[in-house]
């Protein structure tokens, strides 16, 4: 079985967390959450390369799982840029709270197994705003 470098990832599969810039609960008003989460969803679904499998938004940051062959920054710029972007765009009282961008820490972290996989689909299912910590 081929080893893994830090790079690669098990299936394709990376999961990526973006925090909102000084961890600011700006996701907290429901509408807001949920335009973002379609917002995530037509992304990936304009990319027939890359396939959104889970995300969740909670008060102060995301997590969206996808598989893709497509490098993950590239995934990241498009994630982060365009819903920044939009958001911004659309809800004005964001750009009133944070007049530079919307994000603040930004990750991908390749999945390694199946184990790794099954967990993080788990947590992302789990993980609704009312159950996390801000």
């Amino acid at each position: 079985m081929k080893q893994l470098s830090e790079n690669d990832a098990y299936e394709n599969y990376y999961q990526f967390v973006g925090a909102t810039k000084y961890r600011k609960p700006l996701f907290y008003d429901n509408e807001i959450r949920d335009r973002l989460s379609c917002i995530i969803a037509d992304i990936f679904n304009k990319k027939e390369e890359i396939e959104l499998v889970e995300s969740t938004v909670a008060y102060n940051h995301i997590h969206v799982l996808v598989k893709t062959q497509v490098d993950p920054s590239k995934v990241g710029q498009l994630l982060f840029g365009v819903s920044s972007r939009i958001l911004r765009k659309e809800f004005p009282v964001l750009v009133e709270q944070i007049p530079k961008g919307l994000w603040g820490g930004k990750s991908f972290e390749p999945i390694v197994d199946k184990n790794h996989l099954d967990n993080c689909i788990s947590y992302i299912r789990r993980h609704q705003p009312d159950n996390t910590k801000i």
